[in-house]
């Protein structure tokens, strides 16, 4: 080996060669630490991205199941709501039915004595009957409020069922009828009124035991 013009000894060439081979030895070794480094780094940030992509994932997980908790939850609260309104409104329906109920068998009450009588009567008033505005009103055939009275009322029921209503027949057109005879009767009807009723009306008959007789 010669350098610039100097030739140079083994020993010296020795040396100078175990001195570069320090130097590529020292450079490789660095470079191999340099590339382990940034092996390591890289590991470190994808080890980063999978712990962050994990926790993302466990959130969702969370986010999803409390979300479905909270639909459930909503769900359970509104059957409970729906439960107890209508709970409310079959209550409340069943205090106005109640009030209806007493009014009517008020007014059937007064038009008869006799029990079977008085029932068929409260049934036919009370479904002419309405509770609106904290009041009873009368409605038509068809459940439409009307301007008519409790009273108007009344004098339609005995109009409509004389049959049913204490001492109707001895007033009206069957008055040639004698008293005692009216009173006999009084479950009977005669053919042409019974031709005059309704279905209900003519099964509500029946029902109280009325019978028919030949004008």
């Amino acid at each position: 080996m010669e350098i610039e013009g100097i030739e140079l000894s083994e020993e010296q060439k020795a040396a100078i060669e175990a001195q570069l081979q320090s130097m590529v030895e020292q450079q490789v070794a660095g470079l191999k630490s340099k590339n382990d480094q940034l092996l390591a780094e890289k590991k470190a940030k994808q080890r980063e991205a999978e712990e962050a992509q994990e926790v993302a994932r466990q959130q969702a997980e969370e986010k999803a199941k409390a979300e479905n908790d909270y639909k459930q939850l909503f769900e359970a609260q509104k059957t409970e709501a729906d439960r107890y309104r209508q709970e409310m409104e079959k209550m409340q329906q069943e205090r106005i039915q109640a009030r209806i109920d007493a009014e009517s068998g008020k007014l059937a009450s007064g038009l008869t004595k006799d029990v079977a009588k008085a029932a068929l009567l409260q049934q036919q008033i009370g479904q002419r009957l309405a509770f609106v505005d904290g009041e009873i009103r009368v409605t038509d055939d068809n459940g439409q409020l009307t301007v008519s009275t409790l009273s108007d009322l009344t004098n339609s029921i005995k109009e409509r069922l004389p049959f049913l209503v204490d001492g109707s027949q001895a007033a009206g057109g069957g008055a040639a009828r004698s008293e005692g005879r009216a009173q006999e009767r009084s479950t009977e009807v005669s053919r042409a009124e019974f031709d005059a009723m309704n279905h209900q009306q003519r099964a509500e008959f029946f029902a109280s035991g009325g019978q028919l007789f030949d004008d």
